[in-house]
């Protein structure tokens, strides 16, 4: 997320800016990616640290064990069938996303890469509104469909690319109703998100033996209230999502995101 900086450096505004990105952006399908990277080629880099990575990921992470507790207990006690295939479904992004990482970053470099993937997210959302979701329920698609909701889910490490977008709009499009689609996505969503979480760890790791040193009483407020202000979006972009799934709305989505990859276009091509 943006520049490394000394976690003591980031203020409360800033923190509870950041909270906010990542709790709204982390699950509407507009790819929050593509929004962080698009910010840093227009100057906009907003000053983070690993450490403070690691607190937004786990609160996303929080998010969505609180909101679909019920149905994690559901897969987990009563249909071991659609959570063996949500680790089906987690072996492409986690292989692809170990082999082809850099070859996806690489495409933050350029703008019109980060606009296309916009596009793409939009031909998505537009196409998910058409197949208007069916009456299969994930345990009916099989091994299939599980690695093609997988390597839908892949697609997002590429910025501009919506996780959630992606991921909703494959079940959709196989005929899967539009609660479980819904629901299945976040499900899955939680090995992609604690292994982004595990990876910046890591990273705090290798960065310097001081890493930890740099929390203090000063920092620990900003970091708590970045923490709070993401779950609460976060948990607040979940209902909304939820009801755009339900009703039909995520042309509004795809709308969005062609408008941001029309402006990126225009600004990186015509008028910079």
């Amino acid at each position: 997320m943006g520049q490394i900086a000394d976690i003591s450096s980031i203020g409360y505004v800033w923190a509870a800016i950041l909270g906010l990105i990542q709790g709204l952006t982390e699950f509407l399908p507009v790819s929050s990616s593509g929004h962080l990277a698009m910010a840093g080629h227009i100057g906009l880099g907003m000053p983070a640290s690993p450490e403070f990575d690691v607190f937004l990921h786990l609160a996303t992470i929080l998010t969505v064990f609180v909101y679909f507790r019920s149905t994690i207990l559901h897969y987990l006690l009563r249909d071991r069938r659609t959570l063996f295939f949500i680790v089906v479904a987690s072996f492409p992004t986690g292989t692809i996303g170990l082999l082809c990482k850099d070859s996806f970053e690489a495409l933050r470099l350029s703008p019109n890469m980060i606009c296309a993937g916009f596009m793409v997210t939009a031909a998505a959302l537009s196409m998910a509104e058409l197949a208007h979701g069916g009456e299969y329920r994930l345990r009916d698609l099989g091994w299939f469909g599980a690695l093609f909701l997988g390597l839908c889910q892949a697609l997002a490490i590429a910025p501009g690319i919506s996780r959630s977008g992606a991921t909703i709009s494959g079940a959709l499009l196989c005929g899967v109703t539009k609660e479980e689609a819904f629901q299945f996505s976040f499900v899955l969503s939680i090995p992609a998100i604690l292994g982004a979480a595990l990876l910046h760890t890591y990273k705090l790791f290798n960065i310097s033996e001081e890493t930890f040193t740099m929390f203090s009483d000063q920092s620990l407020g900003p970091m708590a209230l970045g923490f709070v202000v993401a779950a609460v979006t976060g948990f607040i972009a979940l209902f909304a999502l939820n009801w755009a799934v339900v009703r039909g709305k995520l042309v509004w989505f795809a709308g969005y995101c062609l408008l941001a990859a029309g402006a990126g276009f225009v600004y990186f091509n015509a008028i910079r």
